[in-house]
C-alpha cells in the first residue's frame, strides 16, 4: 500500500512536468497559426481586394483557424468601428499576451489605409510574430526539459518525504 502511494506521488510529479512542457509547446502552435492567419490576410487583401467583413468571414470558415477564439467572436456591424469590434473580440482570448498586443495594433490600423498601407501593417505584424515565435522556440527548448525533470524530481522528493 505504501509503495503504491509513493509511486502515485512520483507519477503525479512526472505528469505535472509533462503537462507544463506541453503547455509551452502549445504556445509554439498558437504563434504558427497566427502567422499563417496574417499571411492569408495579406494574400486575400493583395489579390482579391476583400473588405474586412468579407475577409474575416472567409477566414472564420477555414478549418485551420477554428481554434482561434477571437476570430470566431469577430462579427462586423455598422454601428461599431472595426477597431472596437477587434478589441472586443480579443478580450479574454487564449492567445499569448504579446500576440494579443500585436493583434490590437493590427486591429487599430487594418482598414484605415489603402492597400499598400494595410499590407505594410500586416508585414510588420508578421515580422513581430515571427520574432516572438523564434523566442518562444528557444524558450521551449530550455524550459521543456527543465519542467519534465523538475516534475520527476518533485514527485521523487514527495515520495521520499512520505517514506
Amino acid at each position: 500500500m505504501k509503495l503504491s502511494g509513493m509511486l502515485l506521488l512520483l507519477f503525479c510529479g512526472g505528469g505535472t512536468g509533462f503537462y507544463l512542457s506541453r503547455q509551452i509547446r502549445s504556445q509554439i502552435r498558437i504563434w504558427s497559426v497566427l502567422i499563417a492567419l496574417l499571411e492569408d490576410c495579406m494574400i486575400y487583401i493583395r489579390y482579391q481586394h476583400l473588405p474586412l467583413p468579407e475577409l474575416f468571414a472567409l477566414l472564420k470558415e477555414k478549418q485551420a483557424y477554428q481554434n482561434l477564439d477571437f476570430l470566431q467572436k469577430l462579427s462586423f456591424t455598422p454601428e461599431l468601428s472595426p477597431e472596437t469590434l477587434w478589441n472586443q473580440a480579443l478580450e479574454g482570448t487564449r492567445v499569448p499576451p504579446q500576440a494579443r498586443e500585436i493583434l490590437r495594433n493590427l486591429g487599430a490600423e487594418l482598414g484605415r489605409t489603402d492597400l499598400q498601407g494595410q499590407l505594410a501593417v500586416l508585414t510588420l505584424c508578421r515580422t513581430q510574430m515571427q520574432n516572438a515565435l523564434e523566442h518562444c522556440r528557444t524558450d521551449c527548448e530550455q524550459k521543456s526539459k527543465l519542467y519534465q525533470a523538475l516534475g520527476w524530481l518533485g514527485g521523487a522528493a514527495m515520495a521520499v518525504l512520505f517514506l
